[in-house]
């Protein structure tokens, strides 16, 4: 601290997410659950927090899972380490405006497998085994602490069809310091 207050004009204030936000791991995070992930977040209160990692390919196939008629219209992403025994689906829908109590955000609607009708051909769909999950206070601390940037979301980079090159490309799009992030190596001891 510099006496004058200076250092508040340097760092801003951390954004709280919101549903429909994303949260990019910063590359100091090391926590092997969340390295250099995209985080979409579902939900965000005073209880805790809920997002599904979407830069994550699974080794589970859409085929392999119990969901008849939505199997070859979905790709399966590791959505988490929380419940990963759990589906959660995903679907695009421009028409959708969330409200704040509702899980997700603009454009994107959540797919019950059991009860909505099967997927036409034009939806696309995103199927995530397990999520991310906060209590309580616990992603504003991170947060706090530089571990996650919080940006807006795009719908479409949750429907991406290479994830795995998701995080560089949404940190290309922030202004900068932020965006120097996506120039660094994977593993900087070997660069």
């Amino acid at each position: 601290m510099d006496g004058l207050g200076l250092d508040r004009l340097r760092r801003p204030r951390p954004r709280i997410p919101r549903p429909g936000d994303f949260l990019v791991a910063s590359p100091s995070l090391q926590d092997p659950n969340f390295r250099r992930t995209l985080i979409y977040m579902l939900q965000h209160d005073e209880e805790g927090s809920a997002g599904v990692v979407v830069n994550r390919s699974s080794d589970i196939s859409s085929l392999d899972l119990d969901i008849p008629g939505w199997a070859l219209a979905a790709r399966v992403r590791d959505g988490g380490p929380v419940a990963t025994n759990s589906i959660l689906a995903l679907a695009e829908d421009p028409d959708v405006v969330r409200l704040p109590d509702e899980l997700g955000g603009p454009g994107v609607r959540l797919v019950d497998l059991e009860k909505d009708d099967e997927p036409d051909s034009s939806e696309r769909l995103q199927i995530f085994v397990g999520y991310a999950g906060w209590g309580a206070g616990q992603l504003v601390s991170e947060i706090s602490r530089d571990d996650w940037h919080v940006v807006t979301g795009q719908p479409h980079d949750l429907f991406s069809p290479e994830p795995e090159v998701l995080w560089s490309q949404v940190l290309r799009r922030q202004p900068d310091p932020t965006r120097l992030w996506s120039t660094l190596p994977e593993l900087p001891a070997t660069n």
